[in-house]
């Protein structure tokens, strides 16, 4: 079989390009741009923009809120799904010091102990005015971005003990790199306005976000895939050799496809696994790439007002050992019974403490808050796990990608989304991936990374 591209993975990546290649050959009258074959390992498409209904309550793959800056990927969700979806403004919060503060801590240290607070306030005040006076070195891991930014106090009570959590490794393990969009830098006045307790919910890029009013996460999902050719699509199949050089692909029902390129939004480690006569100096920067793995527990408690009226609660301090509690009926109350609450919990899979150790942990945090009351509340306590969770930005980190992407990118392989190129990325970017390549494609102007840096 012949196909001028071969799409691997029907997660958020490969189901914009194969949904934006149809629409470009319309656009365009060039058929041959739909010329296209999804490959999907699962028998049901989406990836991780998944729904799971447990005894009336949803949850999705943990947090998947869909936040939209470029104005083609807003035209497009209401093209495919604008009847469907609802705005919803942020309502996060940070637990620490037995405080609840606004997101995000470096702008809202109001309501933190006293000597917190000042030991926060001086060292943004100290950092400000050793950035003024010039001459600093250019920050040598994240630790010294913190220091530099932030002061030594909000790196010490908050940056270092939430990181070291979500990253699964010490700040000086990360480079300064990935931060730039998802870290709010607050300026100075900012700061000191946030400890007078003047807040700006408005801070950081996800203000607001888009989500479907009804059926989780996957009702969007659903609305690209009903609009993709059924007979383009293979469930329950995968490659298992790929010649980059003969441009083939041998896939675990048998067949054999010649492919003109390649969009791949599987995995960078376990797309090479199955790639053959890779160089040397690539195979190397394979076995360099570092993520963390997820483990997450899913929670459906007959109670309202559980985490008042959070969507998502961070949480620091290093004697839990989860980071982060989010409510999805808190964001929209259809995915949960009526009187109901749908939770997700993160833990890294790196913590040492067992499943029953970490339900033990929400339980008795919840119940401290006044969210748990009886135990028999609780209706759903279930742990998921997702292999790939956190690309770790590490020192090798840049260096072992560049080499892996600028060689498939010469072999017409376009390794895209946020696992495929092996980013901190959004739901948007891997829409935005997809969308690129067939834009660029149709336009005969391929670049060699059409990602937006991040």
């Amino acid at each position: 079989m012949h196909v001028r591209t071969l799409i691997l993975g029907g997660g958020l990546t490969g189901l914009s390009a194969a949904y934006h290649l149809d629409d470009q050959a319309r656009q365009t009258g060039d058929a041959s741009l739909g010329n296209w074959l999804l490959v999907e390992k699962d028998t049901r498409l989406g990836g991780l923009t998944r729904t799971e209904d447990v005894r009336g309550y949803k949850f999705d793959h943990t947090g998947h809120w869909l936040h939209l800056r470029y104005p083609e990927m807003k035209a497009f969700v209401d093209e495919v799904a604008g009847d469907l979806m609802i705005r919803v403004a942020r309502k996060s919060r940070i637990w620490s010091h037995g405080s609840l503060t606004h997101f995000p801590f470096q702008q809202n240290l109001h309501g933190l102990p006293l000597p917190i607070v000042h030991e926060c306030l001086q060292g943004v005040i100290d950092a400000a005015l050793a950035h003024a006076r010039g001459g600093q070195p250019a920050p040598a891991h994240f630790l010294d971005f913190c220091q530099q930014t932030f002061g030594a106090g909000i790196t010490r009570h908050f940056m270092v003990p939430y990181n070291t959590k979500l990253w699964g490794c010490a700040p000086e393990d990360i480079t300064a790199d990935w931060c730039s969009r998802f870290l709010p830098r607050p300026k100075l006045e900012q700061v000191t306005a946030g400890a007078l307790g003047l807040v700006d919910d408005q801070a950081g890029y996800n203000a607001t976000f888009v989500y479907p009013r009804q059926g989780g996460i996957e009702a969007f999902a659903r609305r690209i895939i009903d609009r993709l050719p059924a007979f383009k699509v293979r469930l329950g199949t995968q490659p298992v050799v790929i010649d980059l050089a003969a441009h083939t692909a041998e896939l675990s029902d048998g067949s054999v496809v010649d492919f003109e390129r390649l969009v791949s939004s599987v995995p960078l480690p376990a797309f090479l696994r199955v790639c053959r006569h890779l160089p040397a100096a690539v195979a190397e920067a394979g076995r360099q790439l570092r993520c963390t793995s997820l483990r997450y527990l899913v929670y459906g408690i007959a109670r309202p007002g559980v985490l008042d009226d959070i969507q998502w609660l961070y949480v620091p301090e290093p004697k839990y050992p989860f980071y982060r509690i989010g409510s999805f009926s808190n964001a929209v109350p259809s995915l949960a019974p009526p009187g109901g609450a749908s939770l997700y919990v993160e833990v890294a899979n790196n913590v040492a403490a067992s499943d029953d150790e970490v339900k033990g942990s929400v339980r008795a945090f919840l119940r401290e808050r006044g969210w748990l009351g009886d135990d028999r509340e609780v209706e759903v306590e279930e742990v998921r796990h997702i292999r790939y969770g956190y690309v770790v930005f590490d020192q090798p980190y840049f260096g072992a990608k560049d080499t892996i992407l600028a060689h498939l990118a010469a072999q017409r392989v376009h390794s895209l989304g946020r696992y495929g190129a092996w980013v901190y990325s959004s739901m948007e970017d891997a829409m935005w991936d997809g969308f690129t390549y067939a834009r660029d494609l149709a336009a005969g102007k391929l670049a060699v990374d059409s990602r937006v840096a991040v």
